[in-house]
């Protein structure tokens, strides 16, 4: 681009400034943008959604100094916007809030060690959140579960546990199975496990220690 090209843009931006009144650039603020705004700054929230604003009287032509609530959110929620000269004005709106929350994937028994493929992310309206429910799969995956839930159902605090499911020195049974045979044996845990995880064990008779899967509080399941 030529420097005369240039100074042109310049200058007719210089005029559009000066020429554009001071209550026509307040104008840019909306009401709506501007709590939008306030409540995301101020609520930990992923999303917000404004219904039904009602502003009590005409808004000055000037960004407010000051937002705050004095009733809600979420539901009906009651704004003050405060001006700089003083005016205080009230406005009011239906706010929608969501959040992301775990929900279970399916069924799952009690003790079951929870994995990453078993659970999903949700985003559901904070009304419906219940107390104590997990934000994060990472809160969740690796921990047994305290009892037994059914498929897509929010996941709280109390269903998992960071206690092993199973401690040390179980005594468990050993079980190698393919289509033809099954055997089994007795064995010990040799170290403490969640249902659903890779355990070591050692068998009685042999004192060899294998690793296998812990399938219930009492059997593993060996590979060979």
């Amino acid at each position: 681009m030529r420097r005369g090209t240039i100074a042109i843009c310049l200058v007719h931006l210089i005029w559009f400034l000066l020429l554009t009144s001071p209550s026509a650039i307040a104008q840019l603020w909306s009401p709506e943008a501007g709590l939008k705004a306030y409540l995301k700054d101020n609520y930990p929230w992923t999303e917000i959604e404004i219904h039904d604003l009602i502003i009590a009287r005409e808004i000055p032509d000037e960004q407010p100094v000051k937002i705050g609530v004095d009733k809600g959110p979420p539901g009906k929620t009651i704004f003050v916007i405060e001006f700089k000269n003083g005016v205080k004005i009230t406005a009011t709106a239906y706010v929608k809030a969501f959040d992301w929350i775990v929900m279970s994937g399916r069924a799952f028994r009690k003790g079951y060690c929870l994995q990453k493929d078993d659970v999903f992310g949700k985003l559901i309206d904070v009304t419906r959140i219940p107390k104590g429910a997990i934000k994060s799969p990472e809160q969740v995956v690796g921990k047994p579960l305290t009892r037994s839930i059914i498929a897509n159902i929010p996941l709280v605090d109390n269903m998992v546990t960071d206690t092993p499911t199973v401690k040390r020195g179980r005594r468990v049974i050993l079980l190698v199975e393919s289509p033809s045979f099954i055997i089994t044996a007795i064995g010990e845990i040799k170290e403490n496990g969640h249902i659903g995880s890779q355990v070591k064990a050692g068998a009685l008779a042999s004192k060899k220690v294998i690793s296998g899967l812990l399938v219930d509080e009492n059997t593993i399941k060996v590979e060979f």
